[in-house]
C-alpha cells in the first residue's frame, strides 16, 4: 500500500519504521527545524531524523495550505495518509486526498482524552489503564470514528515508560489496519461523544506537589505523569526541587520531614517518600546521596 507518513516526535518513529518495512512509505512529512537545547540551535524532528536513515523523501512545510504541498500530496495518488503526533491539523482538503482517508494513531482509549496529552492526562487523572486507538481523521478534535483499539495497564508506569509501550503498540495496530483495508474488513465505530473528555496540553503547574492538600495518590502521579516533562516539584525559600521517584509510606508529619538522611512530603491522607530528587541548578540524584551533602528546608 502508498502511504504518506505525518509525524514528528519519537512517539510517532516505531510506526513509521513499521510501515516502511511492509509498505510503499512515498513520502514523509514533518514539522520544520525548531530550535532546541540551551544553545537555542535548530534541530531536526526525531521523525524527520528517521526518514533520513531509512531513505524517505521528506518535507517540512511551514504550512500545509500552500498550492505547492497540497500538488504534491495529490501527485502522490497514496492510498493512505498515516498521522502520528504530527503537531499541526489537516484540513478537509487534505482529509479528501487519499483513496482510503486519513488514520490517526492516538495515546488514548478515545473517546476519553482526545487532544494534546493524552497519555499523561490518563496517569495525572488516575486512570487504571490507557491505550492506543486508531481513528479515522475528520475535521473536529479527535472525535473519528475508531477503526482499532487496545489497552494496557498504566500501574506504576511514567509517562516516559508508558510513551514508549504505546508507540510500538501503536506501530502494531496500524500494520493491522492496513491489512483490514486490504482485505476489506475494515469496520469503523462512531465514538460516543457524551462520553468525551479532553487532555489538554500539560503545563508547569500540573506538576506542583501541594503539601498537605494532594492525597498521596495525587502525588505519585503527578510524580509519574511528569516525568517527560519538567518533572513534578515542590517549593522552598530556595526554589523548586523536582521529584522523580517516590513511594507511598506510613507515617504522620508536617509538610516535609527529614530523617537518617530520607525526606518525606507530607500529603492530606499520609506522606510519601522521595527516591530521587532534582535540586534547582543540579543534576537528579539519589535523595540520601543529595542530603549528604546539602540541606533542605521549607
Amino acid at each position: 500500500m502508498k502511504i504518506i507518513f505525518f509525524g514528528t516526535p519519537d512517539f510517532a518513529c516505531p510506526a513509521l519504521e513499521g510501515l516502511h518495512e511492509s509498505n510503499e512509505v512515498s513520502l514523509v512529512i514533518s514539522q520544520p527545524d525548531a530550535p532546541a537545547g540551551r544553545g537555542k540551535k535548530l534541530k531536526q524532528s526525531a521523525v524527520g531524523d528517521l526518514a533520513e536513515k531509512l531513505g524517505l523523501p521528506l518535507i517540512k512545510p511551514q504550512s500545509l495550505k500552500e498550492k505547492d504541498i497540497l500538488d504534491l500530496l495529490r501527485d502522490q495518488e497514496a492510498d493512505l495518509f498515516v498521522v502520528v503526533a504530527y503537531g499541526k491539523i489537516l484540513s478537509q482538503e487534505v482529509l479528501d486526498i487519499p483513496k482510503y482517508g486519513c488514520f490517526n494513531i492516538h495515546g488514548s482509549l478515545l473517546p476519553k482524552y482526545r487532544g494534546a496529552a493524552p497519555i499523561e492526562r490518563a496517569i495525572l487523572e488516575g486512570e487504571e489503564e490507557t491505550g492506543i486507538s486508531i481513528m479515522k481523521m475528520g475535521p473536529g478534535l479527535d472525535d473519528g470514528p475508531v477503526a482499532l483499539t487496545a489497552s494496557v495497564e498504566i500501574a506504576e508506569k511514567t509517562s516516559l515508560e508508558l510513551r514508549e509501550e504505546l508507540s510500538h503498540l501503536g506501530a502494531k495496530l496500524i500494520l493491522d489496519l492496513v491489512a483490514l483495508i486490504e482485505t476489506k474488513g475494515l469496520n469503523l465505530k462512531a465514538q460516543d461523544d457524551q462520553l468525551a473528555t479532553y487532555a489538554h496540553k500539560i503545563g508547569k503547574e500540573d506538576g506542583q506537589l501541594k503539601l498537605g492538600q494532594d492525597s498521596v495518590l495525587q502525588m505519585l502521579r503527578k510524580i509519574q505523569g511528569m516525568d517527560g516533562y519538567k518533572g513534578a516539584f515542590f517549593t522552598t525559600k530556595d526554589g523548586n526541587y523536582k521529584v522523580f521517584k517516590a513511594k507511598r509510606v506510613d507515617r504522620q508529619i508536617q509538610d516535609l520531614l527529614l530523617v537518617n538522611g530520607d525526606l518525606y512530603l507530607k500529603a492530606q491522607d499520609g506522606c510519601i517518600q522521595v527516591e530521587i530528587i532534582q535540586a534547582p541548578g543540579k543534576k537528579r540524584m539519589n535523595t540520601r546521596d543529595y542530603l549528604r551533602g546539602n540541606s533542605l528546608s521549607l
